[in-house]
């Protein structure tokens, strides 16, 4: 069975193009082209559309056929196919400053009480904000069913130890709740590549001694010093979404080095995630990908679901199905 702990909602990546910043008009080409292909467009058909039309008149139509496609009991289904007994909804709260309120928790809050035992709810926060945010995040954390904190550096122009968050995460470590901090690559025009280098997790890590941290995306293309902090610091954890996985498995991609020491000196600290809509493929198809890792069977059950059922406190003792998906 697999915990997938870097996901949302598909509506929530569905968002409206109106939602999404001018500037970085580089991730409506990117992301919009995996979209596509949920959607049963090919990445060339969306891209001549791109060309003829405007990206956001595209995306309407993109979005309009994933909505109808992805509903709420579509997506259940899929999950339970997949052997997804857990499912990450990340509730960002986006933002470079404090001129809008909190990201609203309610909504997910809601989910998290109709569909119990289903999903991990990731409460967003942005230093921007403040208190008022630090208030929404302890309410989701301490009486609405939230298990985690997620935060993206590039989406607030900040990086992870600016002391902005230092707030957040001293309610982390009070509460014992892991925080998914993204540590990769980002393709905003205006901002830097590097504002979410995995190094800028030490100090964190060096400041709060209990604080449990997920570097989102796998360090990528800075996989060895991430490697090299997983193996340093007891309460860091990673995980590889946002990589189609195939290519993770591939030598001269940038992973090597994680491949080498998954099935060894990491192998308690790696956890599982997809963000399959971020990928544009379905999920199922995206553990098939994984199947082919050359994991040993043990460290295999590791990362797809004891690691992470440890680290959210989960309190699951056994596989609920064994389903596979080699050679289907």
């Amino acid at each position: 069975m697999f915990i997938d702990c870097s996901n949302t909602l598909p509506e929530f990546i569905f968002e409206a193009p109106k939602e999404i910043d001018p500037k970085n008009a580089e991730y409506r080409v990117l992301f919009g082209a995996k979209w596509a292909q949920l959607a049963g467009w090919s990445k060339a058909e969306f891209l001549q559309m791109v060309n003829e039309r405007s990206v956001e008149t595209v995306m309407q139509e993109v979005y309009a056929k994933l909505e109808s496609e992805f509903s709420m009991e579509n997506f259940l289904t899929m999950l339970s196919d997949a052997n997804v007994v857990y499912h990450a909804i990340h509730n960002m709260d986006y933002g470079r400053d404090g001129s809008k309120p909190p990201a609203d928790h309610d909504y997910v809050a809601e989910l998290l009480k109709r569909y119990p035992d289903r999903f991990i709810g990731f409460a967003g926060y942005n230093p921007h904000k403040g208190t008022e945010s630090l208030k929404i995040v302890r309410k989701a954390l301490t009486e609405q069913g939230y298990k985690a904190v997620v935060i993206p550096p590039y989406e607030h122009g900040v990086k992870a130890d600016d002391r902005k968050y230092y707030p957040l995460y001293a309610l982390c470590e009070e509460l014992d709740i892991p925080i998914w901090i993204h540590s990769s690559i980002n393709y905003f025009r205006e901002t830097s590549v590097f504002i979410d280098h995995p190094s800028n997790l030490e100090a964190p890590l060096m400041d709060f001694k209990n604080l449990k941290i997920i570097a989102g995306h796998g360090g990528w293309p800075w996989v060895p010093d991430l490697i090299a902090m997983l193996l340093k610091y007891e309460n860091l954890y990673v995980d590889t979404s946002a990589f189609r996985p195939k290519y993770i498995a591939e030598a001269n991609t940038g992973w090597d080095m994680f491949m080498h020491y998954a099935n060894t000196l990491i192998q308690d600290k790696i956890v599982f995630g997809t963000d399959w809509l971020t990928l544009g493929m379905p999920i199922k198809e995206v553990i098939k990908e994984i199947e082919a890792w050359p994991l040993k069977d043990s460290v295999r059950e590791k990362f797809y679901w004891k690691n992470a059922n440890k680290v959210f406190k989960l309190g699951l003792e056994k596989p609920v199905l064994t389903k596979t998906y080699k050679g289907e």
